[in-house]
């Protein structure tokens, strides 16, 4: 009860709507000016100094009490100013691989005369960091707001929180934006993947001859490993009680040609996430051995090929697979 009692004074008091498309005005009633601390101790020094002036009938005091009264007056018109009325903009972001940290450009526009200073802007959450801007007039700025990435999907730009003091620090005026802005975050590749799926055609059947497939090395084994390219040679002399991991046979298979990627093919002992990861692993070293390569995932069906829009094809179908429906778009209520 409380947590929408608060949501709805945050809708109709403070004006915090759903994600916002195009081009956003700071209008008036956009824009909240508040005392901070400095300005409360200003205001209670003004009340003192009313009291001690009107006890002691200090026409001099007055006079004081009335200047600063006045300052405080100016200076909250131009608090106000100093926000009032910019133009805001979200442009698109980059894509980026889960656990990197993302980036939302966004444009401000100064459409008046007025110079702007010490404009503080960040997400709204605690742990943002703020960039503080200048803008002369007539003139726009373009800035990147970071935040971490977490996990694969959409992720949906975080509520956005302009601020300023300027110019006697004792009020502050501030607006709040949620921008209809998100970036596609594709998983995380897999740290150390098994080597690609030489010879796999679209059905999982090998369709090269062994021949083809040369022995290069041994490396620890992983999990999803098929048993018959265990090399029990060296697991014979790892003393596993002691600690000792199991050893699989690495084999090269061509380097050119075409190879298959089939999600449906890789062992079913590895959770959703793990092979996610590692089918995003095979399409960025088949991306960087330049060889064609199919995909397969679900009913998503690619034919082999190679090239920036293949790979992003493929890595974002691994992105948005499987999620709930508010996770494969914007969605804020």
């Amino acid at each position: 009860m409380r947590q929408k009692l608060r949501s709805l004074i945050k809708r109709i008091v403070l004006l915090e709507k759903s994600p916002e498309a195009g081009e956003v005005v700071l209008k008036q009633r956009r824009v909240f000016t508040l005392p901070n601390q400095p300005g409360l101790v200003y205001a209670g020094m003004l009340i003192v100094l009313l009291l001690t002036s009107t006890n002691y009938n200090l026409n001099l005091g007055f006079g004081m009490t009335y200047l600063l009264a006045g300052l405080a007056a100016v200076n909250a018109l131009f608090t106000f100013r100093n926000l009032a009325y910019l133009r805001l903009r979200a442009a698109q972001g980059d894509s980026i691989f889960a656990g990197e940290v993302a980036e939302f450009p966004i444009s401000i526009h100064n459409p008046q005369l007025l110079n702007r200073y010490a404009i503080h802007v960040g997400f709204l959450h605690k742990q943002a960091i703020e960039q503080i801007v200048d803008l002369a007039g007539e003139s726009s700025i373009t800035i990147k707001l970071r935040t971490l990435s977490q996990q694969r999907g959409y992720l949906p730009c975080p509520r956005i929180r302009l601020q300023t003091g300027f110019p006697l620090g004792l009020l502050r005026a501030w607006s709040t934006w949620l921008p209809a802005s998100q970036i596609l975050v594709y998983p995380a590749p897999e740290l150390n993947p098994p080597p690609l799926p030489f010879g796999i055609d679209s059905h999982g059947s090998n369709t090269q001859s062994s021949g083809h497939e040369d022995f290069a090395g041994v490396r620890s084994y992983q999990s999803g490993d098929p048993l018959k390219h265990l090399s029990w040679k060296h697991i014979a002399r790892v003393d596993l009680d002691a600690g000792g991991n199991l050893v699989s046979k690495q084999f090269a298979g061509a380097s050119s040609g075409e190879i298959y990627l089939d999600f449906s093919a890789l062992s079913p002992q590895l959770d959703l996430e793990q092979r996610i990861s590692r089918m995003t692993s095979w399409v960025l070293e088949a991306e960087r051995l330049q060889l064609d390569y199919g995909f397969r995932l679900a009913t998503f069906n690619l034919a082999p090929a190679q090239g920036e829009t293949h790979c992003q094809a493929c890595l974002s179908a691994l992105a948005l697979y499987d999620l709930p429906v508010e996770k494969t778009g914007h969605s804020h209520a």
